[in-house]
């Protein structure tokens, strides 16, 4: 069905995907690969029964889901609460600030493996909307983009476009391996 497609998250190199699954034996929803991938299939059982016997293991599980919560709920106010320029920026410092931690990139340039559709899927707008907001951001100085490479040029101005506050990533607790604030992991 045309339109059908929602996105509701993205999911980068570590992510754990799906937890509910430990629990849940149906699941409700697709996952797409957008990059070449090695998936560990680890069998739930035995998940769940390390998580028992190792209560560090059993905690960062929770906190893994928790931390999607948040951000769900994030995307959430994203689609119903944000205009065009300001998802767009979100979803691209979201991005960012998530590479960043994970160590897939080291500035705020990167390869979006994202088609404008697929943005657009998720943040609710269409694809051509996508791209002139894209444009209007470039045009603005915020931006460069080409084809799927983005270049964060102005930081703090498309941070304040977004309305981007890093708290509901809980960074503290996935990734305290950052240094200080965000102002110093991108220039």
């Amino acid at each position: 069905m045309h339109g059908a497609r929602q996105i509701v998250s993205i999911h980068l190199a570590g992510d754990l995907l799906d937890l509910q699954h430990l629990f849940l034996n149906i699941a409700d929803h697709s996952v797409q690969a957008l990059t070449e991938l090695e998936v560990a299939d680890i069998d739930r059982d035995a998940l769940r029964e390390m998580a028992l016997e190792r209560p560090a293991v059993g905690q960062a599980l929770w906190i893994d889901g928790l931390v999607d919560a948040s951000i769900y709920r994030e995307w959430v106010l994203n689609v119903g609460r944000r205009d065009a320029r300001a998802r767009i920026a979100h979803i691209l410092c979201e991005i960012a600030v998530r590479m960043h931690a994970a160590g897939v990139i080291g500035a705020a340039d990167f390869h979006l493996p994202m088609t404008q559709e697929q943005l657009g899927d998720a943040t609710g707008m269409t694809s051509v909307h996508v791209n002139r907001t894209l444009k209007a951001l470039a045009k603005d100085g915020l931006v460069d983009h080409s084809g799927r490479w983005i270049a964060i040029q102005d930081w703090n101005k498309i941070r304040r476009e977004g309305d981007f506050n890093p708290l509901y990533l809980h960074l503290d607790q996935v990734a305290p391996h950052l240094p200080g604030p965000l102002s110093s992991m991108f220039p």
